[in-house]
């Protein structure tokens, strides 16, 4: 029962936090398409109404960062001295013809990839549990199905995180990568993308060598779903330059609230089994 209570709360603080970063400013593009000209990772609507940047400069301020990095940084994208971005970040000079921004794109698109899968691995496994969606779902919901998914996600995890080791802006170490708060770079936010990778980890390698442990170690390991679930969330939406502004936000947190919805009904429904069941032995 306490774990069911610990559960209920999270959810109800993940969902309060979502309403909230919802509120936050909006950009207004009026029905025109999102455009980032600069390649920066920072929308042109996006650099003129909320960052106050230059949307035909990847670097407005000529420090050696993109702006949609500083942003990412929480230093100035206007200011040129801007202390932590000299403290912060080793800038390097690309070597003449050389493209500057495969590494940037790829990490962001493999980042965005891999919490999608991971978003439809939970879905499934919530949704499932509703006679409506039971339906649709059941013929392509399995153990198996369940696990591969979640082996995709990680190996697009891995593509996010490894792609920047070229990252010659940010120059990411594989210290930085694996071990917790050993990033400059926003080191909590980095940290939680830390923490949930190895989260997924252990959750897949349970998952595929489930007849090998425990119900009971199996059961505790998949728990971390909620965990990993919450700092994904948290990772992508303050790190995330596609998230900052625009329709990919809205549909981010739309999509979000509806999985958190599914959640909580889920527990109110499994709930109300245990009641039922606790009324019926005591008849």
């Amino acid at each position: 029962m306490k774990k069911r209570l610990v559960i209920f709360i999270i959810i109800m603080l993940g969902l309060r936090l979502t309403v909230a970063l919802a509120e936050e400013l909006k950009v207004d593009y009026q029905n025109n398409p999102i455009i980032d000209g600069d390649l920066d990772g920072l929308t042109d609507e996006g650099e003129k109404q909320i960052y106050k940047t230059d949307p035909n400069l990847a670097d407005t301020d000529g420090d050696g960062m993109f702006d949609g990095a500083e942003v990412i940084n929480k230093t100035d994208p206007l200011n040129s001295v801007s202390p932590s971005a000299v403290q912060n970040i080793i800038i390097r000079e690309y070597p003449e013809n050389e493209p500057e921004k495969w590494s940037w794109y790829l990490s962001r698109a493999g980042g965005l990839i891999s919490f999608l899968l991971l978003y439809f691995s939970i879905f499934f496994g919530v949704a499932i549990r509703f006679p409506v969606l039971r339906k649709i779902i059941q013929p392509i919901e399995s153990l198996n199905f369940h696990a591969w998914i979640s082996f995709q996600a990680l190996i697009f995890v891995l593509i996010h995180s490894l792609v920047l080791l070229t990252d010659k802006y940010l120059a990411f170490s594989f210290k930085d990568i694996f071990v917790p708060f050993a990033s400059t770079l926003n080191p909590e936010m980095v940290t939680l993308g830390v923490l949930g990778m190895y989260s997924m980890i252990a959750i897949i390698i349970t998952s595929y060598f489930r007849k090998y442990i425990s119900r009971r170690i199996w059961r505790a390991t998949h728990f971390l779903n909620i965990a990993l679930y919450a700092v994904a969330f948290l990772h992508a939406y303050y790190l995330g330059t596609d998230l900052k502004s625009g329709i990919a936000r809205e549909i981010f947190l739309g999509m979000n609230i509806l999985l958190l919805g599914l959640m909580l009904a889920s527990l109110f429904l499994k709930m109300k089994s245990v009641f039922a069941s606790k009324n019926n032995e005591i008849k």
